[in-house]
């Protein structure tokens, strides 16, 4: 066999495809873990009432195309907080949030959904709506 395009190729797609889904897991695995965390970064966080955190980077193009939806989101509701997490990568690490945007459901004192990827400002919102 002399062309190992296809080869090569198929290799990079399944690599592509088992990080993406490592790093799902890696995500998922904060669901129930407690928000205690958060505080340090987010002190204004209310643990116990239903609420959102934004994790994003800067560099993140879909995440900046967020923003302003998060910002509107936050102006109806006060329990909806951004982390950039480019300055808190330990923090980042601990809670298991391996890309962004990334966005975590809390209340009760605990992260009670991992939602990962760009969303709509109206699934976040049904999102929030639904936790109360």
């Amino acid at each position: 066999m002399d062309d190992w395009t296809p080869i090569i190729v198929l290799s990079l797609v399944a690599t592509v495809i088992g990080l993406q889904l490592l790093w799902r897991h890696k995500a998922l695995q904060s669901k129930g873990q407690s928000t205690a965390v958060l505080k340090e970064a987010i002190p204004q966080l209310d643990e116990q009432t239903p609420g959102l955190v934004f994790c994003y980077s800067p560099s993140c193009a879909p995440c900046r195309n967020m923003l302003p939806a998060i910002d509107e989101l936050a102006a109806d509701h006060p329990n909806i907080h951004k982390l950039d997490i480019s300055e808190h990568m330990d923090l980042a690490r601990e809670i298991g949030i391996r890309a962004t945007p990334t966005t975590l459901l809390t209340g009760k004192g605990s992260i009670s959904r991992v939602i990962l990827g760009a969303k709509s400002p109206s699934s976040l919102r049904k999102l929030l709506d639904s936790a109360q």
